[in-house]
């Protein structure tokens, strides 16, 4: 009896195990419909937009209304700021991507949004096998949304930010691939410096701080993000 109770239990356990990770799964390489937090904020107020993917989103970060980037990044401005997260999870720069980001509702409500500034992360997903055509499709890709929004409100201050990162060891062909997030983080220097927008350097940042992220080494957990919101809170309080 008691050995039949215990293989229950177990079998119980391994199920949720499972459902878990079935439901991360989908929404890390199927996208998903997100719920973003606003901060109070009314049309006085500077208005922030962050824009990207699940690592702005804050997909995996525990209390996530509180420790998601944007949403410290929003604590550190203060009353003065309105701060929006637009992450959408598994979206890309470029359009010809498998999911592109200015096929989502969070891209169209950014540019409503209407923002005085937008920090920009994205490229992560870019980096996988399935995306990446090169640095230079990457960079004419890119360098149209960038546009987008410069052309959305020639007055909106753009932050562009290298992605973070990657810590996975890559072994399958739909992984975020490190080394072309190096040759990423490399283009949208070089955009930065030629559309003369703010660049944060956060590639540079977590190069050495793996403790930084989740068990997946994509997702930055609570730490990680406070550390990217500091970078960001840095560039806009010059």
């Amino acid at each position: 009896m008691k050995n039949n109770m215990a293989k229950w239990i177990i079998l119980a356990v391994a199920a949720v195990v499972l459902i878990s990770a079935v439901i991360y799964l989908l929404a890390v390489n199927f996208g998903t419909t997100n719920v973003r937090q606003a901060t109070e904020g009314d049309h006085d107020d500077i208005k922030v937009a962050a824009v990207g993917d699940s690592i702005t989103y804050g997909l995996s970060v525990n209390n996530w209304s509180e420790n998601a980037y944007p949403h410290q990044l929003a604590d550190l401005l203060g009353e003065e700021y309105w701060v929006m997260n637009y992450g959408a999870n598994n979206y890309a720069a470029m359009h010809s991507a498998d999911f592109p980001y200015t096929d989502t509702q969070e891209y169209q409500d950014s540019l409503e949004f209407n923002p005085d500034i937008a920090v920009i992360m994205l490229g992560t997903n870019d980096s996988k096998d399935i995306n990446w055509q090169g640095t230079e499709q990457f960079r004419e890709e890119y360098t149209a949304l960038i546009d987008s929004y410069i052309d959305n409100n020639p007055e909106t201050e753009i932050y562009l930010a290298t992605p973070p990162k990657a810590f996975n060891d890559a072994s399958r062909p739909g992984d975020i691939n490190n080394e072309n997030i190096d040759d990423i983080a490399a283009v949208i220097k070089d955009v930065s410096a030629g559309k003369n927008t703010e660049l944060i350097d956060i590639n540079q940042l977590s190069e050495e701080n793996e403790q930084w992220f989740e068990m997946d080494g994509i997702h930055p957990d609570a730490e990680g993000a406070q550390n990217i919101a500091e970078a960001v809170y840095q560039h806009i309080a010059e």
